[in-house]
């Protein structure tokens, strides 16, 4: 990758806000923030999710209470997501901003068993030797802030797991990635594919093809320019460059066809750099989403096309056909409300807070000289789309997706099929008391049919203030979980996860 020092300076900006920031000193009595959440958790339920995990972590052997594990169905599910809100009665503004915590669920025969650790970051090392929060975070700066040389300062390593043959990968957006030893969830340290890609954002939705071949990319919203990556299936790094005149947006996914690079850019737009980082996003609902397209081989050839205003954050899949019409699905907003509202209010604890009932699966149709077409399913809310990975970049029916059901509006409790050839697939709902996660498709042993196998999804339920992991019938989640198995206690809701067969 060929970059000058204000191009690389550039970068570790947007992911770290400031270089060499000095300390911002602040009277702290009592932290508001802090204070209405340990309320709200006499009356919340759902703020079971969002306490602080042990910061020796966790094991423990999950109890079958229901069904019995599919034939053929061994492996481990490795899940992360933000687990330290808090130090030192001090509590961070914005739910992204905890300390990321690596889940490693194994499945088999003999059980099942959980384990998770905290990425051992240098923030987080720094920090446990504090006893106090030092870094600035995307939604949060806390008092007396120590000074920060660059983005991975301030890397909490928190949204995402990728297995690159015998490493596993913590995910953040701003920063490296983060090695850790599959099994045991030791943190080896910051990934670097060269030493002139240091510190450079490794983003935490890479995509990995049906050849192996991973793509991922790196967002400088401040620059608009994102560095795309290109890593061989062995793990080595085939490319990686900048391109520029991407507009600046939260851009937190992307997706692939078998011959294009595919973003989606909403209306939320940086301005000037400050801290916290998202203060510098404005939403302007004046100007159109943008959607752009980089060809895999040549990363200069490129097609832009305006959409309705909008934001998201996750693609379900996409596939291209002969004549460069690309066909997508994406959990699409009309707004940016929970990003820029919801998230912090949930971290005081506010009721209502977790409703994110804005995001509804669309079907998005960009076609040769720039003309699109969206298509709304059904009012219902959705997010963290799935497809049958084996389909990736190609032509696929089922789409599955978290659903909300208005037990209270904290909790989502369905999980969603859709067919995108005749509409609606069918639904269940865990009922009352449950907050679903992202739930993975894993395909049936021995089959190649798409939609042939299973989802395995995690569950805080709150009601018996534990966790759960399920396995359901891909093509008839209807019938409920065929394997049901509780942890004998909780762990903090998470985003986003990988899975390895045994």
């Amino acid at each position: 990758m060929k970059t000058n020092r204000r191009e690389t300076l550039g970068l570790m900006l947007a992911a770290g806000g400031v270089a060499s920031a000095p300390g911002m000193a602040r009277a702290l009595e009592l932290d508001p923030v802090y204070d209405s959440f340990e309320r709200a958790r006499l009356t919340q339920p759902w703020t079971l999710g969002m306490v602080d995990a042990p910061a020796e972590g966790l094991n423990g052997t999950a109890q079958l209470f229901h069904g019995a594990l599919p034939e053929g169905l061994s492996g481990v599910l490795h899940r992360n997501g933000p687990g330290r809100f808090s130090r030192n009665d001090w509590r961070y503004r914005h739910w992204f901003d905890g300390d990321g915590m690596v889940h490693r669920w194994e499945i088999s025969d003999q059980g099942v068993t959980h384990r998770a650790r905290f990425v051992q970051t240098n923030k987080w090392r720094m920090e446990e030797e504090a006893g106090r929060f030092l870094m600035p975070a995307l939604g949060s700066v806390p008092p007396d802030m120590a000074g920060i040389r660059g983005p991975d300062d301030m890397n909490v390593a928190n949204t995402s797991v990728i297995r690159i043959g015998d490493e596993l990968l913590a995910l953040w957006e701003g920063g490296s990635a983060w090695s850790l030893d599959p099994e045991t969830l030791a943190t080896h340290g910051v990934k670097n594919w060269s030493p002139e890609l240091s510190s450079m954002p490794f983003s935490a939705h890479p995509s990995r093809d049906v050849d192996g071949t991973i793509w991922n990319f790196g967002a400088d919203p401040f620059r608009e320019q994102l560095v795309l990556w290109r890593i061989d299936p062995d793990g080595s790094l085939r490319k990686a460059d900048l391109v520029r005149d991407v507009p600046g947006g939260m851009i937190h996914d992307f997706v692939i066809t078998d011959r294009s690079l595919v973003f989606l850019i909403g209306c939320d737009r940086m301005g000037e750099m400050q801290l916290p980082i998202i203060a510098g996003y404005k939403w302007q609902d004046n100007i159109p989403m943008r959607a752009v397209v980089f060809d895999k081989e040549d990363w200069s050839v490129r097609r832009d096309f305006d959409l309705p205003p909008g934001f998201l954050f996750h693609f379900g899949g996409a596939w291209e056909e002969a004549d460069g019409t690309i066909r997508l699905q994406a959990a699409i907003a009309d707004n940016a409300d929970f990003a820029y509202d919801g998230a912090f209010r949930a971290m005081r604890g506010e009721a209502g807070s977790m409703d994110p009932d804005q995001s509804r699966m669309r079907h998005v149709t960009l076609r040769p000289g720039g003309r699109v077409d969206i298509e709304t399913h059904e009012d219902l809310f959705a997010e963290f789309p799935q497809i049958d990975a084996r389909f990736i970049g190609q032509q696929h029916r089922h789409t599955w997706h978290i659903g909300q059901h208005r037990h209270t509006p904290d909790e989502t409790s369905n999980i969603v099929r859709r067919d995108g050839s005749d509409g609606p697939g069918d639904a269940y709902d865990y009922g009352a008391g449950r907050n679903v996660e992202e739930a993975l498709f894993v395909p049936r042993e021995g089959s190649s049919r798409e939609g042939d196998g299973w989802l395995v999804q995690t569950v805080l339920n709150t009601a018996e203030a534990v966790t759960e992991l399920h396995v359901l019938d891909a093509m008839n989640l209807s019938a409920g979980p065929v394997a049901s198995w509780r942890l004998p206690y909780s762990v903090p809701l998470g985003f986003h996860g990988t899975w390895t067969n045994a």
